[in-house]
């Protein structure tokens, strides 16, 4: 159990991740250890990060993103993000200059599916 995360192995190889109100996203390297860990241990071969608990996306929030998807990049792991908040997305969209390198899908049933709206 990582504190802060929710990981749920969700079938085909795919691993869902919930951020809690414990997750510290300006303290990236305090989860990526044992998040690896876990994905290798499941054979995972996407990572689902469900955003919907998740009201505004700022600079720090995103920094964490790009950390993760980084780091599912080394391990040959896809990165989809779903359920963006629309407060979110808003906040998002104004402080990006380019897309954001991971995939987005609408919902956890999509990205399963591989219905990603920005890749």
């Amino acid at each position: 159990m990582i504190p802060g995360l929710h990981l749920t192995p969700i079938g085909n190889n795919s691993v869902l991740l919930e951020p809690g109100e414990g997750l510290d996203p300006s303290a990236p390297d305090n989860y990526l250890a044992e998040l690896m860990a876990f994905l290798q241990e499941h054979h995972a071969d996407t990572l689902i990060y469900d955003l919907k608990t998740v009201p505004l996306i700022d600079q720090v929030y995103y920094n964490w993103l790009i950390r993760l998807y980084r780091l599912c990049l080394l391990a040959n792991i896809e990165m989809i993000a779903v359920n963006f908040c629309s407060t979110a997305a808003f906040a998002l969209s104004l402080s990006l200059t380019e897309s954001p390198p991971f995939k987005c899908a609408l919902d956890v049933e999509s990205a399963r599916h591989g219905i990603v709206v920005l890749a």
